[in-house]
């Protein structure tokens, strides 16, 4: 990984099936080529199959945002096995499907790790995962929290349950130094909402990612064991992959600043929980804002409960709207059938 820096500041179808036709491996940029699309007729079978906690609910997001209807299926309706495309909004079924049409999968979320295992996402398949609404409600959440932390909220929750009048002098987030690591459309949009507030931001990225749409500080320029020793928050927005598993280990934890917080958002794997624990114990992190875990939901027991360095929320940072989905997947799939590559697009070789 290699830290991103600059000086300048941070600022139709009605219903529709497929016909067969050739379509590329995943290597090709997401383009799919040689389709043609007809109207479906009456027992034909359905161009889409939608996976949802509210399959209704998403498949109306999407014809309204598309304007036209389209022809779905559930899995509890008859003929699913022949969808060409699977719009899967939220986990993926235990069991594998048989979908021997299938030629595009479009994950509803931001996070693919899972589908490496997935029999239906075979080379003839594309597989593209969701932004959506992400990096806004992603940055939100950090930037909340931050907020809540300098400004010392659990003070005043404490004072108002003890009916208490202690009063504290507030911090302010301004001038703080921030370090973002994983700096894809998640992570420029919280260093984007990180500058409004006046903080020093610098982020880490991949070397062969290309360039940051959106500049940093110059204090980016530092590499990574520098930028935790200056860091007074360090926010993880890394994929899962084996590069990245169990990338906050003991010696980045140990390399953190005094009083720094340590903030994750991204995937629960890419933590060694047993060293944080160790490491929160050391004052280094010196507290810890965590939303996503290795076993969720965390257990009762689990050591990181009942610190009062440790903030927990249930894997609600990056919930997404139906709307926000159902965008993504609309210009996906007028990509996909006009023959032009497709966005978002999940490499097989990287793991994201």
């Amino acid at each position: 990984m290699r830290p991103c820096s600059t000086s300048a500041p941070l600022w139709e179808s009605r219903r529709w099936a497929s016909s067969a036709g050739p379509f590329p491996s995943s290597g090709s940029r997401g383009r799919v080529r040689g389709t043609r699309w007809r109207r479906s007729v009456p027992g034909a079978g359905p161009a889409g199959l939608i996976t949802s906690s509210d399959p209704e609910g998403l498949a109306r997001a999407v014809e309204q945002t598309i304007g036209e209807p389209l022809h779905w299926a559930r899995l509890d309706a008859p003929g699913f096995e022949q969808a060409t495309i699977w719009f899967c909004a939220g986990a993926p079924p235990e069991t594998p499907l048989r979908l021997p049409k299938l030629r595009w999968i479009q994950s509803g979320w931001a996070g693919i790790e899972n589908w490496f295992t997935r029999p239906e996402w075979t080379e003839e398949v594309l597989l593209t995962r969701t932004i959506g609404d992400f990096p806004q409600r992603i940055a939100q959440h950090v930037l909340g929290y931050i907020l809540a932390r300098t400004l010392r909220v659990d003070e005043a929750l404490r004072g108002m349950a003890e009916r208490s009048w202690k009063r504290w002098t507030p911090e302010s987030i301004a001038g703080k130094n921030l370090l973002v690591v994983g700096m894809g459309a998640i992570g420029v949009e919280v260093a984007a909402v990180a500058r409004a507030f006046e903080m020093h931001v610098a982020g880490v990225r991949r070397g062969d990612d290309g360039p940051v749409r959106r500049p940093l500080d110059s204090s980016g320029s530092r590499e990574l064991p520098a930028l935790l020793k200056w860091a007074d928050f360090a926010v993880s927005l890394l994929p899962l992959t084996e590069e990245t598993e169990s990338f906050w280990n003991a010696e980045r934890f140990g390399a953190m600043k005094a009083g720094a917080v340590f903030i994750n958002v991204s995937r629960g794997g890419t933590v060694d929980e047993a060293a944080l624990v160790r490491g929160l114990a050391r004052g280094r992190p010196a507290a810890a804002i965590l939303d996503v875990f290795r076993e969720e939901p965390l257990p009762a027991e689990h050591p990181l409960r009942g610190k009062d360095n440790v903030w927990i929320t249930p894997h609600v940072a990056g919930i997404g709207t139906p709307e926000a989905l159902a965008r993504d997947f609309a210009e996906n799939y007028r990509r996909f059938r006009a023959d032009e590559p497709l966005q978002n697009l999940v490499d097989r070789v990287r793991g994201y």
